[in-house]
């Protein structure tokens, strides 16, 4: 795969998580490939990663997901990333509660010759389950 190619796949999960087209962006990956978060754990294969971005989506109808500094090298592709929504559907076991969540983080993208193998993200989750109100935070 090309430089060229990678850059097409990236901007094509931009515009398609803008649009959230869960569909999409599993079409990006390969069949079997793989997506990493510390919401999810390890999850394998196209449906079970559309699954993954249909519960986001579901959970916070207006998510957006910005990214800076990607680097490209070679067969990946690294870049920081903020993602804001409002929490308005189920997240896991609440019901939308209006709370604004924003976090940073980081993913690792690796590429084959027909698209994304495997997609790994780093943030914290605990802090996103503290804003949505799904945990409560004692005081120091």
């Amino acid at each position: 795969m090309t430089r060229e190619d990678i850059e097409r796949i990236l901007e094509e999960h931009r515009e398609g998580f803008a649009r959230h087209d869960a569909s999409a962006l599993a079409a990006l990956h390969l069949p079997d490939g793989t997506f990493e978060s510390p919401a999810t754990g390890v999850v394998r294969g196209r449906a079970k990663i559309e699954d993954v971005y249909r519960y986001w989506f579901a959970a916070f109808p207006d998510l957006a997901l910005s990214w800076t500094s990607q680097v490209i090298d070679g067969d990946k592709a690294m870049f920081l990333w903020t993602l804001t929504g409002t929490h308005r559907g189920s997240f896991f076991g609440l019901e939308g509660s209006g709370s604004r969540v924003s976090t940073a983080g980081a993913a690792e993208f690796r590429f084959a010759d027909e698209g994304i193998a495997s997609a790994r993200h780093v943030f914290d989750f605990t802090g996103v389950l503290v804003a949505a109100g799904v945990l409560r935070a004692r005081p120091a």
